[in-house]
């Protein structure tokens, strides 16, 4: 080939023709053109890509279906996010589907580019029917025909959760509130839900609000099905599946959890035994901290934070050993620069993510943090599990909130720990985030302490 040569011609084969979105036929020229605007995209070259859109069509698709932005979303480098907000800015078609039923988004996530993937989800791009296609794919997509309600576990502002039945097992499916009620009219009903579905009185608000609140919620939780569907680990609730019916309320299915979460667990306790705090006996408390960091190990090493760890999402099984429950606030770390940063969401019903009382001072003031945030809460976890007492119990949540912004630094009485517990806490909520250990070394702090064999499992790692 002669220097200077265009190579598109020989490399796309002689004389090539293209139909563009409205099925005009295209001219050679401008289908090179397109052929060149496609290898831009791909290369993350948005200096080039500027320039062809001027004459060429954004939403032209080639042989396959594909579009420049298909192209732009599988390239990783520097160039791309730039590359992308052009096209978008261009008004290339964010939902448009390849021959092979692949999106934009697919694609992103496919190549795991997590800023592009929002740049598009806040572009319109359809999370819910991403999730479809992968569901498909990997057999965890579920008809709302195969559940049968059984009885109401919890009803929240932003969520219901259910006992179910499905296929002869007992499971939990958790769902979006549709307005002020829960529609779930195209579900199989038992008498036992039937005879009480109202939940509890909530203050009205406009109908306008509530469509808001319910796609916010709705978008929490498909974030939470892409996240927990991606992996599998025995100390985490096991995700079984989820229904994406259209026109219903999207629910996600897990298995059911018999003893309740450990918060529950410790209040019916106090209860039982009639004392003011109840700690459970040293093993059954390092078997269940062991299980909370094995878990946090494995999250981390993705990186995956879970950013709302608290009691009331380490959930029982039937012979009381722990599982880590509730990603609707997990989140993917990315790496910028070759430092970790998050992509801090909004919380929906405040201002930063988790429950006021487990979340680090970090997160509060919503500054750049990592997974030593999780150290954070399991420290005042461990903290409750070893003295009984809930953190910060003589301080109200807005109090916590303005010591934090003030630069204060709270935290409770280490000496209401166990002895053998103290110097673990105090490590996990050092006010130094990277003071603080890793997952993987309080699992072995953990063995150390239990080296006369409380928890095997710890030296399982």
């Amino acid at each position: 080939m002669a220097a200077g040569q265009d190579p598109l011609p020989m490399l796309l084969g002689q004389k090539g023709k293209a139909v563009g979105p409205l099925g005009d036929k295209l001219s050679d020229e401008s289908f090179l053109n397109q052929m060149r605007l496609f290898y831009a995209c791909a290369a993350g070259d948005p200096v080039n890509a500027k320039s062809l859109l001027e004459t060429t069509d954004v939403n032209f698709r080639d042989h396959y279906g594909r579009t420049a932005l298909h192209s732009a979303c599988g390239c990783t480098s520097a160039g791309a996010k730039e590359t992308v907000k052009l096209l978008l800015k261009k008004k290339a078609d964010v939902n448009a589907v390849d021959s092979s039923g692949m999106s934009a988004i697919d694609i992103a996530v496919k190549v795991k580019n997590g800023s592009i993937r929002r740049i598009l989800e806040e572009r319109g791009a359809e999370l819910e029917a991403m999730l479809e296609r992968q569901g498909r794919e990997s057999a965890w997509l579920l008809a709302a025909s195969e559940l049968t309600l059984r009885k109401e576990l919890a009803n929240t502002l932003k969520s219901v959760v259910h006992l179910a039945d499905w296929h002869g097992t007992s499971v939990v499916v958790k769902s979006v509130k549709m307005g002020h009620r829960n529609r779930l009219t195209h579900m199989t009903k038992s008498a036992s839900f039937c005879d009480d579905d109202s939940g509890p009185e909530q203050e009205e608000i406009s109908d306008e609000e509530g469509e808001n609140l319910r796609r916010a919620v709705e978008e929490e939780l498909l974030h939470e099905i892409e996240l927990v569907a991606s992996f599998r680990h025995p100390d985490l609730v096991l995700f079984l599946g989820a229904c994406l019916d259209p026109g219903a309320p999207v629910m996600f299915v897990t298995e059911y959890m018999p003893r309740g979460d450990v918060e529950k667990h410790m209040s019916q306790q106090r209860e039982v035994k009639q004392v003011a705090w109840y700690t459970p006996p040293l093993s059954r408390m390092i078997s269940w901290c062991c299980a909370v960091a094995r878990a946090l190990a494995f999250l981390h090493k993705f990186p995956v934070l879970h950013r709302d760890l608290k009691p009331m999402n380490l959930l029982l099984t039937e012979k009381l050993d722990v599982k880590v429950s509730d990603f609707g606030t997990g989140r993917l770390i990315e790496k910028v620069d070759g430092n970790k940063t998050l992509d801090v969401t909004n919380a929906l019903t405040m201002g930063t993510v988790g429950t006021f009382t487990y979340t680090a001072p970090e997160m509060m003031r919503s500054s750049d943090y990592d997974e030593k945030v999780d150290i954070y809460a399991f420290a005042l976890i461990m903290y409750y599990l070893s003295s009984g007492r809930p953190p910060f119990m003589h301080l109200h949540p807005q109090d916590l909130i303005e010591k934090y912004a003030a630069g204060e630094q709270p935290r409770p009485n280490v000496g209401d720990c166990h002895r053998v517990m103290r110097g673990l806490v105090e490590r996990c909520w050092a006010v130094d985030p990277k003071e603080r250990p890793s997952a993987v070394e309080i699992l072995k702090a953990l063995h150390e302490i239990d080296d006369r064999g409380h928890c095997d499992a710890c030296s399982t790692m």
